[in-house]
């Protein structure tokens, strides 16, 4: 009983009866994130239905490999966090890709792709010195704009994921979304621990099956999937290399890096575990690593995902080997083109209403970890502010920096870089001379 006292809730190993269940809600949380890069950029380059499909596979194989190395590591090697992360390809690099596919073909992504994984592996270590420039003002500042910054996305799903902005909504949308809202409530409120911990999982089955019931899953693609498919790597040729897609990756890959770090110390607040320079290095590492890892296997960039950090929160689980099982359960959909292809069939606006719960306590996360900040400092009060301000630009007007050089535009266009570096920068001019 003391041995199991002196376990980390992080480290802890849960009843497969738990764990099953629980890694599934983590992989539910993603699984619309991990596949909406590959069927962006086929729209938007026009790809074939079967290359796409491939695609798909591929990164949901690239995403349940990296996903293991953060929460694994590696023995003997400092890669990974070894802390419940799930990694994916980030929407960020859809505007440099489709740059990149429009003038050269798939090849060439994946070629920027390993580059730019190999230069996050290489920089890793000098990158985590840039960790005391977080304190708990920035550090609180980053994690509540991930939260807000993702809110858009929810209110998208809720209004039947047909983009952002002003859209009509049907009734049969409103009741499906704000009723899995309210079921999980519910069911956090009234139901058992167990019950309460798979709330969002509860939320996305009931909210599914409703959603079948209501004509709003479309279950065609699920008779022509496959049982079986084994992805297998360069099945589009070797990868090629060229200075333009390798030196644009590179850039994106530099941007992800910030949006990481505060991905990082987030998931450090909410499993009570400290990110220093050593962890946060490691995470990078896997990060580069599982990049490079996916241009091999004609995938994308992955890194770590925000939302799943507000299922940790709301669960109350903290256990790497959970996230650890999503890994596998990844990498067996890749290989299960017909249980893919089901999962796929989530209702938006049952994703939408997870999503509210699941953003906003990453967003009170953050207001969590500004309790430590003396807001009698004015210099305090505008950081935050004036950070929260600027990730709003391109959230409430998405072609704010369309004037500017389209590489610099790409850059600026994440809502989490603009917050992230409003607020180190913000922290350098108010704080610097009390520091010192």
């Amino acid at each position: 009983m003391q041995n199991e006292q002196a376990v980390h809730a992080v480290d802890e190993w849960l009843p497969l009866r738990w764990s099953i269940p629980l890694g599934f809600q983590q992989l539910l949380a993603a699984y619309a994130s991990i596949i909406i890069a590959p069927l962006v950029l086929a729209s938007a380059l026009d790809w074939p239905q079967e290359q796409t499909t491939y695609l798909l596979a591929m990164g949901l194989l690239g995403s349940g490999i990296a996903t293991l190395i953060q929460c694994l590591g590696i023995r003997g090697l400092p890669i990974g966090t070894r802390l419940p992360v799930v990694q994916g390809t980030t929407v960020a690099v859809i505007p440099p890709l489709i740059a990149i596919g429009a003038n050269g073909d798939l090849t060439t992504m994946f070629g920027g792709t390993i580059v730019a994984g190999l230069v996050c592996l290489l920089l890793a270590g000098y990158w985590s010195r840039l960790l005391r420039f977080f304190p708990p003002l920035v550090t609180g500042t980053v994690i509540t704009v991930i939260g807000v910054s993702l809110m858009p996305v929810a209110v998208m799903w809720l209004s039947g994921g047909r983009g952002f902005g002003a859209q009509d909504t049907s009734t049969s949308e409103v009741m499906l979304g704000l009723g899995t809202l309210l079921l999980v409530l519910l069911v956090m409120r009234l139901g058992s621990d167990f019950l309460s911990r798979i709330a969002i999982l509860v939320g996305l089955v009931a909210g599914s099956v409703a959603g079948a019931f209501m004509g709003m899953s479309d279950f065609s693609g699920l008779g022509e999937a496959s049982w079986v498919a084994l992805p297998l790597p360069f099945a589009f040729g070797a990868p090629s290399f060229t200075v333009a897609a390798c030196a644009t990756m590179t850039v994106t890959m530099l941007v992800t890096m910030v949006e990481s770090t505060g991905d990082y110390l987030a998931i450090g607040e909410v499993c009570d575990q400290h990110v220093d320079e050593k962890r946060l290095a490691a995470g990078l590492r896997a990060e580069g690593l599982g990049t490079l890892i996916g241009g091999l296997l004609s995938a994308f960039p992955f890194t770590t995902f925000s939302q799943n950090i507000g299922v940790i929160r709301v669960s109350g689980v903290r256990s790497r080997y959970v996230v650890a099982i999503t890994g596998v359960m990844l990498i067996t959909l890749s290989l299960a083109p017909k249980a893919a292809a089901l999962v796929a069939n989530i209702p938006t606006p049952v994703l939408g209403g997870c999503g509210l719960v699941l953003f906003g306590s990453i967003a009170a996360t953050g207001i969590q970890t500004l309790r430590k900040v003396d807001f009698e400092h004015t210099g305090n009060v505008l950081t935050v502010g004036i950070s929260l301000g600027a990730a709003m630009l391109v959230v409430a007007n998405p072609i704010y920096f369309s004037a500017l050089p389209k590489a610099v535009a790409d850059i600026l266009n994440n809502p989490i870089t603009l917050g992230a570096t409003s607020a180190v920068l913000l922290n350098l001019v108010f704080n610097s001379k009390r520091a010192g």
